[in-house]
């Protein structure tokens, strides 16, 4: 995949930090290579493989999921039946079906979609993971939504209508299923090679056209107000501000101690180290 993925590239070459970021959809056409990413025949031999387990795959059709046991089988590992792996006769019958097969966190277990997550992590002061949508033809895995995080979408095979809700009263920056189907207003089909970038909040929906659907979806998630007075408090506490209890103090004492020394770190914090912290914090969390 060469040191610089082309992906890489083209946040800096469209200025995707600038002039979309928070503010409005991209999309670019035949903007990123797929070859060495993922394949149809990757999805296939993971089913044959049968290591694939719940939760790190999951079958959706318009946004229903079945019961976990009609898409996966209990082994016997070490002597002991284990759960939630991945039936590949269940699971291709219900793709059959018309539904999606969504494979979570890939970063974790894919090596070439993790390489290229690592790197479009290094560009961006965010927490990302990386999903996979594996649609049939003319179906719908997930119902129109929002995402709480941005999306960066890579259509690897087949293609995807995506629909696009930027109403005002529709954006909000927490994930939800609240959306006014009718409202959409732009509409354009994911051809391989084709890149999306949505804000978070921005609510929208995609069906598979013309044969089975490929996409790569990275989320982005940058440090919400929690998670940066969560790093300012670990900021506080590795610095040094809490001072030596005095054994004679009182609750009251000790809190205004506290507020006191709280106060002069606040005064004093760099942003950019602040939101260094909470990334680093959110990267390192268990999903």
């Amino acid at each position: 995949m060469g040191t610089e993925h082309p992906l890489i590239r083209l946040i800096d070459e469209q200025d995707l930090l600038g002039t979309y970021w928070n503010k409005k959809h991209g999309l670019f056409k035949r903007a990123c290579p797929v070859d060495g990413l993922i394949a149809e025949s990757d999805i296939q031999d993971m089913l044959d493989t049968g290591l694939l387990r719940w939760p790190y795959f999951t079958l959706l059709k318009e946004g229903q999921q079945p019961e976990i046991p009609a898409f996966t089988a209990t082994r016997q590992v070490g002597g002991s039946p284990v759960p939630g792996f991945a039936d590949a006769a269940k699971v291709r019958s219900l793709l059959a079906a018309g539904a999606t097969m969504k494979m979570n966190q890939l970063e974790d277990w894919h090596r070439p979609l993790g390489t290229l997550m690592r790197q479009i992590e290094a560009r961006l002061p965010a927490e990302l993971k990386t999903y996979v949508f594996y649609t049939p033809r003319d179906s719908t895995g997930m119902l129109p939504h929002r995402d709480g995080s941005h999306v960066l979408a890579v259509q690897i095979a087949g293609a995807k209508e995506w629909r696009i809700y930027d109403e005002p009263r529709e954006i909000d920056s927490r994930s939800g299923l609240d959306v006014d189907v009718d409202s959409h207003a732009h509409s354009f089909v994911m051809e391989p090679g084709d890149v999306l970038y949505l804000p978070h909040g921005m609510p929208h929906v995609a069906t598979a056209r013309e044969g089975t659907s490929l996409h790569v979806t990275f989320t982005i998630t940058e440090p919400t107000p929690r998670d940066l007075v969560e790093s300012l408090m670990t900021l506080f506490a590795d610095g040094g501000g809490l001072r030596e209890d005095d054994p004679r103090a009182t609750p009251e004492d000790r809190a205004g101690a506290v507020v006191k020394s709280l106060l002069e770190q606040v005064s004093s914090v760099d942003a950019r180290e602040l939101v260094k912290t909470a990334v680093a914090t959110m990267r390192d969390r268990t999903a």
